[in-house]
């Protein structure tokens, strides 16, 4: 059974452009499913589409919270995370399911078709090492290939596989970088994510954010997560090192407020969590594999 866990705030409007595309794909996989749509806090979804159920949060807790939500009260084997700006192209669920079972696969994502992209599809990328950090970037493709992570708008996984990571880490909340540290954590026991281009879905792109978030705030909220990320996840005592030196010259040099604000938040937060001290494979190993560098 594949669960498609759809989390949304005052996405009404959304929902009823987008969900009869998922529910025409789901309906093309051929097997049993559900979607579990999470009311993040917004309100004024008094009716849902048949085979879709809701799930109600008391306040706004943010995109991977809500997804979490959702994930917990599905019962498929798969899930489908979807943002509801996504509609799908009929074959995409058949497509991403037919890649299951396999060894050690974590997820996999389609081609997502995309203004924000600069080569159109957000589906793919890949890491740099560069200056000190981890520069994602876009990796278009025409075969399925390795990919860093699974885009939060649209993946499929195994059910069982998102809860034993204990799903998208509540630090990165209200939005931001938690599917790449999911898909970094992934990658560090083995799991891998794949890009499959031949599936493919189409994203509005930050329906959301562009009407509820100020563009301060997220500068401010991608910095302290970008940061989050890295000072929580990397290993290599080299790599930690750079990073924390790229981080010192942008708190002395860089002067954009929200981004010293967000670097500042980070640390705070660090001291609540720490880095991750989990074993499994070498930043260098998760670069090459996911097909960076």
């Amino acid at each position: 059974m594949i669960s498609a866990v759809i989390p949304t705030y005052r996405g009404r409007v959304r929902l009823e452009r987008n969900l009869p595309s998922v529910i025409a794909s789901l309906e093309q996989a051929g097997e049993p499913w559900e979607i579990v749509v999470v009311d993040d806090g917004g309100g004024a979804l008094s009716t849902l589409p048949r085979g879709a159920r809701l799930v109600t949060l008391p306040s706004n807790q943010g995109y991977g919270p809500a997804v979490n939500a959702g994930s917990r009260a599905a019962v498929g084997e798969y899930l489908l995370v979807l943002n509801d700006d996504v509609m799908l192209e009929v074959g995409t669920a058949t497509l991403l399911r037919a890649c299951f079972p396999a060894s050690r696969l974590f997820a996999v994502v389609p081609a997502i078709r995309s203004s924000l992209a600069r080569c159109g599809d957000e589906g793919g990328k890949v890491g740099a090492w560069e200056s000190g950090m981890i520069e994602v970037r876009e990796a278009p493709a025409t075969a399925a290939h390795p990919t860093l992570y699974p885009v939060g708008c649209c993946f499929l996984c195994r059910r069982a596989d998102f809860l034993a990571l204990d799903g998208y880490d509540d630090v990165y909340a209200p939005f931001l970088w938690e599917d790449v540290d999911l898909g970094y954590r992934a990658w560090r026991r083995g799991l891998a994510t794949l890009h499959v281009p031949t599936a493919v879905c189409h994203h509005e792109g930050s329906a959301t954010l562009s009407t509820e978030r100020t563009l301060d705030e997220r500068e401010r909220m991608s910095f302290r997560n970008r940061a989050l990320f890295h000072l929580r996840n990397l290993r290599e005592p080299g790599r930690r090192a750079e990073n924390l030196g790229a981080f010192a010259a942008h708190a002395l040099f860089d002067g954009r407020e929200q981004r010293t604000r967000g670097l500042a938040e980070a640390m705070e937060l660090l001291a609540l969590g720490g880095p991750r001290e989990d074993g499994g494979l070498s930043d260098a190993e998760i670069l090459e594999r996911s097909g960076g560098r």
